[in-house]
């Protein structure tokens, strides 16, 4: 073969991919017309009025995905619990829809134990409360309270929680968004989302006997009933040895959390006033130093 011949070859064959480039992208150019999705140009307007933190607070993948939906009439102009009310305002605009004003919401830790119940048993492993919670239940002796291994705090996209030196998450309400990321990761199920108008909460999850309560957590609810019986509202039932609050019929009055021998209920409102992390409200000496090595628990 002849340096012509190759040449020409190569020619032939160059001209050959050139002309099949062409067809297909002649044929991807008519497929697109042909398929093609228009797009709804109010879904980038809301995206930008959402606060791209893809939390997943609202039930949808991301922010792209709930922005899609909200211009879809899927979910209202106020379905992200992380953007502000003026955000919300915005949105309804956008859609053409009213958006009235919504309480704020925080998340509230129902536990008060922290160093105050001792260890049953030392904990090695994983700094992770899932992880210690499949030992047994964790390493407390109150197998329904606060593990304080921090998960919570570094499952929080917004630095709202930080372990305080009492061996428990504290809120720092002023940044919370509500987006129940420390909800779900707590194997405890310790956290709840609250309006903060609720000033008042039971911060115990035991369902033992009030003399096992006793014995284990200084501020354990122990099923007297002196809160049930003080509350004006009938707002308060105990339950399997354990304080229940009907938000729905409480007014915050505070009698139930001064008559709780335990110190179990805790009123929000001076704290919240003063702008202090919550539970640091309800100040105690530490009978136990908190975990400091990672990984490592001691009783």
């Amino acid at each position: 073969m002849t340096p012509i011949d190759i040449i020409n070859l190569v020619l032939i064959s160059t001209a050959a991919i050139a002309g099949l480039a062409v067809i297909f992208g002649l044929g991807l150019a008519i497929a697109s017309r042909i398929f093609a999705v228009d797009a709804d140009p109010r879904v980038d307007k809301v995206l930008d009025n959402l606060p791209g933190a893809n939390c997943g607070a609202c039930g949808k993948a991301g922010c792209s995905n709930l922005a899609e939906a909200i211009a879809k009439g899927e979910a209202p102009p106020d379905a992200c619990p992380v953007a502000t009310a003026q955000a919300h305002k915005l949105i309804g605009e956008i859609m053409g829809v009213a958006v009235g004003a919504k309480e704020r919401k925080v998340a509230v830790l129902l536990c008060n134990g922290g160093d105050r119940v001792d260890s049953r048993h030392d904990y090695s492993g994983v700094r992770d409360c899932r992880a210690a919670a499949l030992l047994h239940g964790g390493y407390k002796q109150c197998e329904y309270g606060c593990l304080g291994l921090g998960t919570c705090v570094e499952a929080c996209p917004f630095e709202a929680l930080r372990m305080g030196s009492n061996g428990l998450p504290e809120v720092i309400e002023e940044r919370c968004k509500a987006c129940g990321k420390c909800a779900e990761v707590c194997p405890k199920n310790l956290f709840v989302i609250q309006p903060v108008s609720k000033n008042v909460h039971v911060r115990c999850k035991s369902c033992d006997k009030g003399a096992v309560t006793r014995k284990i957590c200084s501020v354990g609810c122990i099923g007297c009933k002196k809160c049930e019986k003080e509350c004006p509202v009938d707002a308060i039932k105990v339950t399997n040895f354990l304080a229940v609050i009907d938000y729905d019929k409480c007014i915050s009055c505070g009698k139930c959390a001064k008559v709780c021998p335990q110190g179990t209920i805790a009123d929000f409102r001076k704290a919240r006033k003063a702008g202090e992390p919550i539970p640091s409200v309800v100040a105690f000496t530490s009978a136990v130093a908190a975990p400091e090595q990672a990984g490592e628990v001691t009783a």
